[in-house]
């Protein structure tokens, strides 16, 4: 509940300061709309480019492949980069009417023309000084008036609609647009203001209003963005810029292809001589050194070789193996220690071997039977002999084809070894010139096909950049952005309002509450008034009520009602409480000892003089007694003013004393020590928190005793307390409804 308390009190400035919220929240959403209203308007427009991706795109096709020969991909950033050169600008305004700025001047703002000019502007300028220079023109019928200022000297010029203007050589002329003004029914004269940019001024200024951007590192899509106070120019620029990068790099990729065919064509009859030259030389070698297929013949003759080296074995085995036999048929011991054991495989040589074994053998067999000197053993012999004198023949002749045959491999076998001996030079030799041959054949078959490739993207006029998203004409602008402004413009008010309250409030250090009062001093406080205006009486029945339940007031008591300052509320105080205490059935009277403040209302029967109050008076239900321009008892005798008021404690219940501030006067402090009970008022929004503290000196300093403090205009939604209630004690009826509970907030709060 304390916290609830707390929360209500810190937002109580706030709800009290409400209205100069409002008007600082007004003011400031005024200021927007006259910043929305003076800001020039920017419009925008959005143009993208795909990009062609030479390894997943369009020139990746089998057809196109090779269409831009010698070129690389290039980075999304350089392609960007590009696109908002100085280059490509400057073709772009090759396109667009840019260079001739023409506003209409009006009593309010300007207003920039472009396509709904009523004039139009033709220049001649010898001079470059003219250019970037603002011009004013003034047009009144078919007159015109030209100025323009140049190192600080104005100058005027005059001439008429459709006449050159001379400037010192240089030709301006004002065209009147006929079309437009029947159209659109436009008013000619008027003033005007046109500027005819350099080409570098305006490329620079066009930059500033250019954004090219990829839409991500990844996709290779290029975003160009246009801005300008001009829908329209927005959309015409980004649409010729965008055109200008297409035709540029057709032309660029035409012209490196051209290029390139005309190096080709160049390089290719170089290369043809230098082959025909190669290919000469290396048919001469071949025709000089009978080489058709040096691999081939090489292959080929050392097989041969090698046929002849087996065949040389082969006869010099055969050559032993007769040999051999040879000496076995002259040595004469056939088969009789040793059994023949030959290499030679002649057919005839072995039939006769075997026969001769035979006649040895049946010679054998016959000595058994006969003598050797008998005729079977004679004709064995002879027989024998016949067969060994036919093998020594032939192994004479087939020795003597052997040796021949053996002699004849031999001789084959060196010359064909010779053969080999100069291989390695003629290879050599034979390698370099072919490697010639091919080298210059490899570069002629490549630019040829180069030239190919070359001359087909030459020809092809044809881009794998495309533009997929066509720049239009904006119909609502970026800037001013009314809703940003507008939002921020009123935030920043509610912000500035709330500051100033709560800084006023603080500046201020007024008595805001019950809390304040007990944070200041440690006198207790008797009562709260409520600042219900349309029911004061009220509120002081309550407060003299609440005084008689806590007997802080007691029948026969002096009541001083005094405040540090005057118009505190102590003598509506006085006034309302001696009207609440009368309507509870108390006799009550009231002194007026305020010589400053305005005199106590009529609502008792008054006497001029505090002196002069006579018997008959104390018989009214109330008496209010004044001292009003006149010396007080007080100021005359200290006692008998004691001895007075002991006198109307007689005849009246309660007597209550209105006084001077205390800031002012010393007569309050002299009341207040013959006072039973003093009342200090302090009213809300209105006592400086430092006067609290000057009740606490007066009490400490002279000594008075049963001081309390009222406080007054205490904020309604306090109860009689001061502790803030909010609407827990409303009626359950009253809250029914939203518009109810919107007007009970209402009332309550303001």
């Amino acid at each position: 509940m304390a916290s609830y308390q707390n929360i209500k009190k810190q937002l109580l400035p706030l709800i009290k300061g409400l209205p100069v919220v409002i008007i600082i929240f007004i003011v400031s959403i005024f200021i927007a709309k006259k910043i929305i209203q003076y800001t020039p308007t920017m419009y925008l427009s959005v143009a993208k480019i795909k990009l062609d991706n030479q390894k997943f795109g369009v020139s990746n096709s089998l057809l196109y492949k090779d269409f831009d020969g010698f070129t690389s991909d290039e980075k999304i950033e350089s392609e960007a980069e590009l696109l908002g050169s100085h280059l490509l600008i400057k073709k772009a305004l090759e396109r667009v009417p840019f260079d001739i700025v023409i506003n209409r001047i009006g009593k309010i703002k300007n207003t920039s023309l472009y396509k709904n000019s009523p004039i139009n502007i033709e220049y001649n300028f010898i001079d470059a000084d003219l250019y970037d220079v603002l011009f004013q023109l003034s047009i009144t019928n078919n007159d015109l008036v030209i100025k323009y200022s140049i190192n600080e000297v104005e100058v005027i010029k005059y001439g008429k609609l459709n006449i050159a203007v001379n400037i010192n050589g240089n030709q301006i002329t004002i065209h009147k647009n006929d079309s437009l003004i029947k159209l659109n029914n436009l008013e000619l004269d008027g003033q005007y203001s046109f500027l005819i940019y350099s080409e570098e001024s305006l490329i620079y200024k066009v930059k500033e209003q250019l954004d090219v951007k990829s839409i991500d590192k990844e996709t290779s899509i290029l975003r160009v963005v246009f801005k300008d106070p001009i829908s329209s120019k927005t959309a015409d620029f980004n649409n010729a810029l965008c055109e200008s990068y297409i035709e540029d790099y057709i032309n660029t990729k035409t012209y490196a292809a051209n290029k390139t065919v005309e190096f080709i064509d160049i390089k290719l009859k170089e290369i043809g001589i230098d082959l025909a030259n190669a290919e000469h030389e290396l048919e001469t070698y071949k025709m000089r050194n009978d080489v058709i297929n040096t691999r081939q013949e090489t292959e080929t003759g050392l097989r041969q070789l090698s046929n002849l080296k087996i065949q040389l074995v082969n006869t010099e085995m055969n050559e032993n193996a007769i040999l051999e036999l040879e000496d076995y048929i002259n040595s004469g011991n056939y088969f009789e220690e040793t059994a023949i054991n030959f290499g030679f495989g002649d057919l005839l040589m072995t039939e006769l071997v075997k026969k001769l074994k035979i006649w040895n053998d049946e010679k054998q067999d016959l000595l058994i039977k006969y003598k050797n000197g008998s005729d079977q053993i004679i004709a064995v012999n002879y027989k024998i002999e016949e067969i060994k004198r036919y093998i020594k023949e032939a192994i004479k002749s087939n020795k003597r084809e052997i040796i021949t045959k053996r002699e004849k491999l031999e001789s084959e076998l060196k010359i064909l070894s010779t053969q080999f001996e100069d291989i390695p030079t003629r290879e050599k030799d034979l390698q370099i010139l072919d490697r010639e041959f091919r080298l210059q054949e490899s570069a002629y078959n490549f630019l040829s096909q180069k030239r190919i490739e070359a001359f087909i993207a030459s020809t092809s006029k044809i881009s794998f950049h495309r533009i997929i998203q066509p720049a239009y004409v904006s119909k609502l602008p970026v800037s001013p952005n009314k809703t940003l402004i507008t939002f921020v413009c009123g935030f920043l008010g509610l912000i500035i309002g709330v500051f100033f309250v709560y800084l006023r409030d603080f500046a201020r250090a007024k008595v805001m509450d019950k809390n304040d009062l007990e944070q200041n001093s440690k006198l207790p406080i008797a009562g709260v008034v409520r600042n219900v205006k349309l029911n004061i009486e009220a509120e002081y029945l309550t407060l003299s009520k609440s005084l008689l339940l806590k007997n802080t007031i007691q029948p026969k008591h002096v009541i001083v009602v005094t405040s540090s300052l005057a118009q505190e509320g102590k003598t509506i105080s006085v006034e309302n409480l001696g009207s609440a205490l009368m309507s509870l059935g108390h006799k009550v009277c009231l002194i007026d000892f305020d010589n400053i403040n305005y005199e106590l209302s009529a609502i008792f029967h008054k006497a001029k003089d505090f002196t002069l109050a006579t018997s008959k008076d104390y018989n009214q239900n109330g008496l209010v007694l004044t001292t009003k321009n006149k010396r007080t008892l007080l100021e005359e005798d200290y006692d008998l003013c004691e001895s007075k008021l002991d006198e109307l404690k007689t005849y009246y219940d309660y007597i209550i004393i209105d006084t001077s501030p205390t800031a002012i006067s010393i007569t309050p402090v002299q009341l207040m020590k013959l006072a039973d009970l003093n009342l200090y008022v302090i009213k809300v929004n209105f006592t400086t928190i430092s006067y609290i503290s000057n009740a606490d000196l007066l009490v400490e300093e002279y000594g008075l005793k049963n001081t309390h403090f009222i406080l007054n205009n205490a904020h309604k939604a306090s109860n009689y307390n001061g502790n803030l209630i909010g609407s827990g004690f409303e009626s359950k009826a009253r809250n029914k409804g939203f518009i109810n509970k919107i007007k009970r907030y209402i009332n309550y709060y303001l």
